[in-house]
């Protein structure tokens, strides 16, 4: 397995981002000259996890992983990271100290503590050891801190965020293909739609699929169907074809099986935002005599989600849509203060849309 998941990381191209920090990144992987400070950040937790263990094989012998490299999680003194840094390594050039969300590259809420440590910190991190090769994983930062700009001044950052599905139905293809499977682009694409964005769940339901289908060389669809797990934005597509048909029960079932399977009803509400921005943008697109295809390469999109958001548009009006986007954004307003409850706001959003 581990064979496989490095074959299909190295023939997955980053599709945003910083593509020059990963390009650099990589160099300095490759060459083992690495910079003494990085700071990874962004969604994507499968890529930060695959460069962070690609650093520390870079740097630190198997045999001796357990004296030359020191993980620092949670709550900490800020003298813990100088301490570990100056440790010389044992047997070895280098040391590797990762440290994993640290609140130091975020707006803190208790100001002049955080902000002294904030300061001790970048002092401390324009003169690390040589020996040291120091790693902030984190899953925000705030780009305006102090702390962010003297790591891009003194190593690198590098984000990590989400890829696009397009990206993404290449690398499920690749990925089926190491394990000596094939599965048409019609339906990676379909499969991409169904799971959630990481690339973790997705390499989860490759490795579900390979087990089903046993010797038999080809996924289909039906196997897909059969065997994988839908996501929350798979739910949304079946949600919007069921205001689409102006069916309100179903629409009304399907939010509630949502719920009951406990998926946060903000994150379905922003979701069903982004379901009709989608709907309106190919509206326009195609109104304007681009093709589908072209259209699902604007907007972002497979073609498998094209096909479904172009069905979807025939059913609304354009201004039907920018009211059901507009209302979605009035309806996020007041669950924020406090004057709808947020359930009830998804409701309403459905039946002004079923309704429309």
């Amino acid at each position: 397995m581990a064979h496989n998941k490095i074959n299909v990381i190295y023939n997955f191209n980053l599709d945003k981002g910083d593509y020059m920090s990963v390009d650099v990144l990589k160099k300095d992987i490759k060459s083992k000259e690495l910079k003494n400070l990085y700071l990874f950040y962004g969604q994507e937790e499968f890529l930060k996890k695959y460069y962070l263990e690609s650093i520390e094989k870079a740097i630190v012998e198997n045999d001796l992983s357990s004296m030359n490299k020191l993980v620092l999680e949670g709550k900490f003194e800020m003298s813990k990271i100088e301490e570990a840094c100056e440790t010389m390594p044992v047997f070895s050039e280098k040391k590797l100290v990762i440290v994993k969300n640290s609140g130091l590259f975020k707006s803190a809420k208790d100001g002049s503590k955080q902000q002294s440590a904030r300061d001790s910190i970048i002092n401390y991190l324009k003169n690390l050891p040589s020996y040291t090769v120091l790693v902030f994983y984190e899953e925000e930062i705030d780009k305006r801190l102090k702390t962010v700009d003297v790591v891009k001044k003194n190593g690198l950052v590098v984000e990590f965020p989400f890829q696009k599905p397009a990206e993404l139905v290449k690398w499920a293809i690749k990925a089926i293909n190491t394990h000596k499977k094939e599965i048409s682009f019609a339906d990676a694409s379909y499969l991409i739609e169904l799971c959630e964005q990481g690339m973790t769940e997705i390499l989860n339901e490759v490795n579900k699929l390979v087990m089903f289908v046993g010797e038999r060389t080809k996924i289909t669809v039906q196997d897909i169907e059969k065997v994988c797990t839908k996501s929350v934005k798979s739910r949304i597509f079946d949600l919007t074809d069921a205001v689409a048909e102006k069916n309100l029960d179903k629409a009304l079932k399907l939010l509630n099986d949502m719920i009951i399977l406990r998926e946060p009803l903000p994150k379905i509400l922003f979701m069903l935002t982004r379901q009709l921005r989608h709907v309106l943008e190919m509206k326009l697109l195609t109104l304007e005599g681009m093709s589908v295809k072209e259209a699902c390469t604007k907007i972002g999109i497979t073609p498998y989600a094209g096909g479904k958001v172009s069905s979807q548009a025939k059913s609304f009006s354009t201004d039907q849509l920018k009211e059901g986007i507009k209302e979605a954004f009035e309806l996020d307003l007041a669950i924020k203060t406090g004057r709808i409850n947020d359930r009830v706001a998804a409701e309403l959003l459905i039946n002004k849309l079923a309704n429309g």
